[in-house]
This record gives structure tokens, C-alpha cells and sequence, in this order.
């Protein structure tokens, strides 16, 4: 009688403790990206503005390196501003390991975020970083994907199962699977953002 009162216990705590490890899930990936987003905001504080990719390498920002399409400096001249590279790796990015430090060991190997080159700090809306594993294809000759005016960007399976996590320069965090209305991107008229995928 007892072993079946355990049982039947067990049974309802199941799903709940299912809920609850997914919730912790969920605001580990969004704590992640939003420290990301708010280390961009923070250096931009200091820097007139710009975030790392608009501020010549000459002054400590990386704008020369744009154009390699690499992903990893411009997280790294932030390193005083994110407390650890561990930040950004996705938790569930499984096909991937954190780096241990920003120096010798962050390659893009290492990170699990896009980074839109094109982001500008002083617009709130503007695309700043996701989820890498995006179905968008770069463009021809490019090492970037391409979005412009409206855009939509999609997952594959390989992170959160067709679902992505993306920042925005006023550091907002949204969650969205392929498909949603969160996933379409918003973009001036005329204005291409170049993502950088690691």
C-alpha cells in the first residue's frame, strides 16, 4: 500500500518536476543572450555609442574586422564588460565546448551566437545576436546571411529543435520557433543586417 501512495506520488510530481526543469531550461538560454546584449549596450556606453563592429580597431573596437565575416573578436574586445566566455556558449549547444578564457581559447569554435554587424546601439529594434544554427543560407560570395526589409530567420534542429533565442540592442530576449511572428525581423527600408555566423 505504501510502495503504490510513493507510486501514485511520483506519478503527479513527474510532470511538474518535467515543467520545471525545462523553465530553468528556458531562463538559463535567455540570462545567457542577455548578458551578451547588455555587454554590448555597456561597452557602447563607454564608447560613443557603438558597439564594437561601428568603432575602429585603432580606438578598441573591431570595425576593420567586419569584413572577415569572424565572430569571436568582437566578443572578445568585450571581455571586461562579459564576466566569463562561458556566457556565450548556449547551454544546449552540444556540439560545442565553452571557452576558458578570452584570450588564447575563444574562437568562433567556441561560441554558439550569431552577430549582426550591422547592429546599431542608439536603435533599440535593431537585431543584435541569436542562436547560430539559423536555415538561412549566407549569401553568394559572402560569408554573412543576409536580411533585409522584412526578413524571416529560421532553425535547425541542431540547438533548441527549430527554435532560436534572439537580442536586440535595448537588450530584449525573445524566444521563437520557426514560423512565429517573432522570428520576422524587422528592418529598415533600404538597410541590409549582415549576420556573422561562428
Amino acid at each position: 500500500m505504501i510502495l503504490l501512495s510513493v507510486a501514485l506520488v511520483a506519478a503527479a510530481l513527474l510532470p511538474i518536476l518535467a515543467r520545471s526543469r525545462a523553465r530553468a531550461s528556458r531562463i538559463s538560454f535567455s540570462n545567457c543572450m542577455k548578458q551578451t546584449a547588455l555587454a554590448f549596450v555597456c561597452w557602447a556606453i563607454d564608447n560613443d555609442g557603438h558597439f564594437p563592429m561601428r568603432v575602429p580597431v585603432t580606438n578598441g573596437g573591431t570595425m576593420e574586422l567586419t569584413a572577415s565575416g569572424v565572430v569571436f573578436p568582437h566578443f572578445q574586445v568585450m571581455s571586461n564588460e562579459l564576466s566569463t566566455p562561458r556566457i556565450l556558449l548556449c547551454p544546449e549547444d552540444k556540439n560545442r565546448t565553452y571557452a576558458t578564457n578570452f584570450t588564447s581559447d575563444l574562437t568562433d569554435k567556441k561560441i554558439s551566437y550569431f552577430l549582426n554587424i550591422d547592429s546599431v546601439a542608439k536603435d533599440g529594434a535593431s537585431l543584435l545576436c541569436g542562436d547560430r544554427n539559423l536555415t538561412n543560407r549566407t549569401s553568394p560570395g559572402s560569408p554573412f546571411v543576409s536580411v533585409s526589409k522584412v526578413g524571416t530567420i529560421g532553425w535547425t534542429k541542431e540547438i533548441h529543435s527549430r527554435k532560436g533565442w534572439i537580442s536586440f540592442a535595448d537588450t530584449r530576449v525573445v524566444a521563437a520557433a520557426n514560423g512565429d511572428p517573432a522570428a520576422i525581423v524587422q528592418v529598415l527600408e533600404g538597410v541590409t543586417n549582415r549576420l556573422a555566423i561562428p
